[in-house]
This record gives C-alpha cells, structure tokens and sequence, in this order.
C-alpha cells in the first residue's frame, strides 16, 4: 500500500503547528505508523520542538521552502522516510509562504510516484487576517496569490483564530474563503481545535482556478502527472545564474520573503520584549522562537504576527535561546538593535 501523505499549508502565524499538535495527538492513540516532516523558512527549527515528545519520527527541512527552493531535497527526504520507516502515514508541514501547487509537482517525483499517495491539502487560515492578506496589499501579487493558492488547493479548510473576529467579519471571511474554493468543507477553530475525522477521512478536490465553472473542475481526481525532473533551476538557467545574465522570473512569494535568526546572549525584559514583539515593524510577517526572562525559571516560547502576539511557558529546555524573524525588506540591524535594548541595562551584551 502506498504511504498516505497529508500536506498541511497555511499562511504564517495561521495556526498550522498547533493544528498538528492535535492532529497528532489524536493519531498517537490510534497506533498507526506516522512520521512527520516540517520544513522552515530559516537557519534555526523553532516550530518542530512543539511537537517533539509525541512519540512520531520527526524529519526537518530548513533554510529553503519545499515548494520551490529545495524541491529536490524535499523528493530524497521523502525517500529516506519511506526507506527508513516504512509508514502508513506522512504528514508534510510547509512553510507559511509555500504554494500548494508548486508542492504537488514536487512530489510527483518518478521515484516516489508509485509508493507515495497525497490523500489531501488542508489549509489553515487565520480568520483575524485573512481580508487583509488578500486586499489591502495588492501591490504584491506574490503574497496574494500565494495566499489564494492556498485555499484554492485546500480539500479541508479550517478557519481558524474564530474568536479574534465579529461574526459579521467571519462571515466576509467565509464569503471569499467560497469565493476561492466553493467545493472544500470549512471547518470553523478557536487554537486549532478542528475535526480531526475530517481530516482523516480527506477527499481530493480538483484544481481550480477563480471563477473556473465547475463542470471543467471534474479532472481532480487524476493523478498527477510525473515530472521528468527535479531541483532549483534547470542546467542551463544556472549557468545563466552564474554569469549574472537573468533567468525566467519566480513568482512565488517565497523569492521575496528572506529571513535571519538571532541568538539571544542571555535572559531579557519580559515586559520590553513583549513590547518589542508588539511594535515590529509591518514588513516582519512572522517572528517566532524560545527565550528567557530575567527573575524566571520558564523557558518561554513566543510567536509574533502583525496583529497577535503569544507567550507560553515551554518546558522542553533543550531548545537554543534563539528569535526567527520572516517578512520583506528587513531592517536586520534596525530590529537586532531593538531587541538587545530588552536586555536588563546593567547587563546589556557588548
């Protein structure tokens, strides 16, 4: 039987590792043989500690997108899964920017075609921002479709991060989710509390474009194609790279979005840094990791997005002390400088 592979997408910051949490925990009393493979945008693995302890194999891709900028690791991870593990069950995490449809041709590789089956995309989104992803920042095309993609792709919605919305927002919302994709079931959360048997119980959807009629979107449940070839560019466009000379432009987001880690050298303000997290500049979609405060015993984990900011005490110490900032033209040293200001003033780093 061909191991079944449930690729969980969604924006950065909608929700996605906590969905899995749960996804995951309701799979660990089940005893099927289930591994899971995250991929993060940066140097350092932030998002793969939360799950760690739930008793699955967990591989981990960084520094690239599956979707595009390391398509052929993402085809030899899945094949030294399937050689290793043997699972029933592959459950794929992809970055916050990656685009579903570039995902699917990376994993119609000849060599996984015939033991690997895509059961389903799930996409989370985050109902708190989702009108605003998808309009006020027309100017970048690269966010907007990939944020469209990937409902457009979803076979399940989940809506999540209910709660931070008035109904008659979430109802705008539900009405361009239909707009997108009038076919997936969507499935409203508050913390990523969905319907786990809808997950497992996935159908594929066809592909889709907007306003595609339905009868022309009948083709999905055929397989995909297999690709010819795998990788980042063909020979001859690296050889263009190499001269300098322009190669065919990427459109998906992840070309635009660049990120960079910084290792925290010892504990911080916790008010000034909650203070930090809350007043990073709009260009910073996503800014995550582990750090401690002054007068604390907690390790604590943080998540950061323009509208919401998280701290929870994390028991696990094995993580670094280290902060993943994502977004678009950063300021690197702007932010770095910001942030060694939540550092107590006697005992500021040199």
């Amino acid at each position: 039987m061909p191991a079944q592979i449930y690729l969980l997408s969604g924006y950065l910051g909608s929700g996605k590792t906590t969905f899995l949490q749960k996804l995951l925990a309701h799979l660990r009393g089940q005893g099927g043989n289930v591994v899971v493979l995250m991929n993060e945008m940066g140097e350092e693995d932030i998002d793969g500690e939360q799950i760690q302890g739930l008793g699955f194999p967990v591989k981990k891709m960084l520094d690239g997108c599956i979707c595009c900028s390391i398509r052929g690791e993402l085809a030899e991870s899945l094949k030294e899964i399937m050689t290793a593990f043997a699972p029933d069950q592959i459950i794929i995490e992809t970055t916050g920017v990656a685009d579903p449809l570039d995902l699917i041709d990376a994993l119609t590789h000849p060599e996984l075609y015939e033991h690997t089956e895509l059961k389903g995309i799930v996409s989370v989104v985050d109902a708190s921002r989702f009108l605003d992803l998808t309009s006020r920042l027309h100017s970048n095309s690269a966010l907007v479709k990939t944020v469209r993609n990937q409902v457009m792709a979803a076979d399940l919605i989940v809506l999540n991060k209910c709660d931070l919305v008035e109904s008659h927002t979430l109802a705008k919302v539900r009405q361009k989710l239909s707009e997108y994709n009038s076919d997936a079931p969507v499935c409203e959360t508050v913390h990523g509390e969905a319907d786990i048997q809808a997950v497992l119980t996935l159908k594929r959807l066809a592909f889709r474009s907007v306003g595609q009629p339905a009868e022309r979107q009948q083709e999905t449940n055929r397989r995909p194609s297999v690709q010819k070839s795998i990788g980042r560019f063909s020979p001859l466009d690296k050889l263009k790279q190499s001269l300098g000379m322009s190669t065919p432009r990427q459109t998906s987001l992840y070309h635009s979005i660049e990120t960079f880690s910084y290792r925290f050298k010892g504990p911080v303000d916790a008010k000034k840094f909650e203070t930090f997290l809350r007043g990073l500049p709009k260009n910073v979609y996503r800014a995550k990791g582990y750090v401690e405060f002054v007068g604390q015993n907690n390790l604590i984990s943080f998540q950061q997005t323009e509208n919401q900011v998280l701290l929870f005490p994390f028991e696990n110490f094995g993580p670094k002390m280290v902060a993943v900032f994502i977004g678009e033209g950063l300021d690197q040293q702007s932010i770095v400088a910001d942030l060694e200001a939540c550092y107590p003033q006697e005992k500021a780093p040199v």
